[in-house]
């Protein structure tokens, strides 16, 4: 039977890194042994039903370590990812995005002389595999597994520690309070690169995404989701424009609650991480002209740390973040903003409006045909009295299938080395979208080239970000 559990995840894991457990059973040395592991992804923990099974020898001390992120990864659906252009809801929730998984293991061998290969079920009988084993700090609960490729570094150095109240790289990360008797908590970050100082101007869209279960709140179940999201917006001089609360709700996209006076929470995997759309667009903020405009407005979680039902913003859950509204782009270019997956599983965004220039190329394939009739009786014209033109038309090749690639080349402003090292993960990030001046909806980009030019202003380092973009498009050919 299995006796030992060596090594289990953090409740929230980067689905890029190392997902790893390792366990040990006391019948290591029977005949034929194997561990046996039932993976279950975005199951009841009460599931008897795995995803995939493995089996699997014992290393040299016998034990199993088992890593599932890449059979998790497929689960995790980036193209689902956005609360941008189309999805006409202030929140989104993870049901595509961070798949949960937790295992149950049994062993597999041959018992004695004459004995057949049996499968236990790791708690001492024979049967499919029971013994579950869930998360570090969660024992009986699944991980939660963030879209993230963490640095090889913070990745190692987030399974090294095992304390299980530690909750490991993501527990900055954590939205809420504390609840009495709890570890102090220096949690409340989004999942962005960025710092909490963005511009951005008219007509941007831009998300926010945070983990949205706080299991550290031990009063109750009411303080572990994120109740609303506060937004106010200043004018030039600071003062107070509009307010709105946005309520954290399975209606407009969040949840996991139905009805903002809740007074207790139940956990689901489809809400432990939000992304909540907060652009000028998303939010509806245009200048106004005559009237008070907008300069800046800022975003900020809250949370419950009462019971009491209400819909009024009770605690600060995270930091706040301000949105500076730029009204000074200039035109003799278009805007390109690019928003790309960060290495946490967020997304970060960038205006480029110091420079653009488009290149276009184009390949096709072709076939060749000679120009006959072969829908008729004859494949030539014979009638000299009717019309024998296309009996004089020439063959050759036909184009069936033509690919347009479009490579531009943008620049940023001149920045500091900090927003340099923030721009730096664009060539790195497998998902950039560009919005390209006025047009709606982004495309997919390739970044292929990074480069940067350097001059000193007042003994401070400045530097001008340059990145080649590629869009490859299949056009529709009208064949003839």
């Amino acid at each position: 039977m299995i006796t030992t559990i060596n090594f289990k995840p953090h409740v929230y894991s980067a689905g890029y890194n190392p997902v790893v457990w390792s366990f040990l059973s006391d019948e290591n040395e029977n005949i034929d042994f194997s561990y046996v592991i039932d993976i279950y992804i975005n199951a009841a923990t009460g599931s008897t039903t795995p995803t995939y099974t493995l089996k699997q020898r014992p290393n040299q001390v016998g034990v199993c370590t088992v890593d599932v992120s890449s059979i998790v990864q497929p689960f995790i659906e980036l193209t689902n990812y956005s609360v941008e252009e189309g999805w006409n809801k202030n929140f989104r929730s993870s049901a595509e995005i961070a798949p949960s998984v937790f295992i149950k293991v049994g062993e597999e061998y041959i018992g004695g002389t004459g004995s057949t290969l049996t499968t236990f079920n790791g708690l001492g009988s024979t049967g499919s595999p029971a013994y579950f084993i869930g998360s570090l700090e969660q024992s009986a609960f699944p991980i939660s597994v963030i879209p993230g490729a963490l640095p090889w570094e913070e990745a190692v150095a987030s399974m090294a520690d095992a304390d299980a109240s530690s909750y490991g790289f993501y527990q900055p990360y954590l939205m809420g309070a504390t609840g009495a008797g709890d570890l102090a908590l220096p949690g409340g970050k989004f999942l962005k690169r960025d710092s909490n100082d963005i511009t951005v101007a008219y007509g941007d869209h831009h998300t926010l995404a945070f983990i949205n279960w706080n299991y550290r709140f031990l009063p109750g179940t009411y303080g572990r989701p994120v109740q609303c999201i506060l937004y106010n917006a200043y004018g030039a001089t600071g003062g107070l424009i509009e307010t709105a609360t946005y309520q954290n709700l399975v209606s407009v996209g969040g949840g996991p609650n139905t009805n903002a006076n809740y007074t207790s929470a139940t956990w689901n995997n489809d809400y432990a991480m939000l992304t909540f759309a907060c652009g000028p667009k998303d939010l509806g903020i245009i200048p106004v002209g005559s009237q008070v405009d907008i300069v800046y407005y800022t975003i900020q979680a809250y949370t419950k740390t009462t019971a009491t039902a209400s819909t009024t913003p009770q605690t600060v859950a995270s930091e706040l973040v301000t949105f500076t509204i730029d009204t000074n782009c200039q035109t003799l270019y278009p805007v390109v903003r690019l928003s790309w997956l960060n290495d946490l599983g967020g997304r970060d965004y960038y205006n480029f409006n110091m420079f653009y220039e488009l290149t276009s190329s184009s390949t096709e394939q072709t076939y060749s045909q000679n120009p006959l009739n072969w829908n008729s009786t004859t494949p030539v014209v014979t009638d000299s009295s009717a019309n024998t033109s296309p009996n004089w038309m020439r063959g050759g090749a036909k184009s069936f299938n033509k690919v347009v690639t479009r490579t531009f080349t943008i620049q940023s402003d001149w920045l500091i080395q900090e927003y340099v090292d923030f721009l730096g993960a664009i060539p790195e990030s497998p998902s950039v979208w560009a919005y390209i001046g006025d047009e709606v909806n982004p495309y997919t980009v390739i970044v292929e080239k990074a480069d940067y030019t350097y001059k000193n202003v007042k003994q401070v380092k400045m530097v001008q970000a340059t990145f080649v973009c590629k869009i490859t498009k299949t056009q529709p050919k009208q064949n003839y």
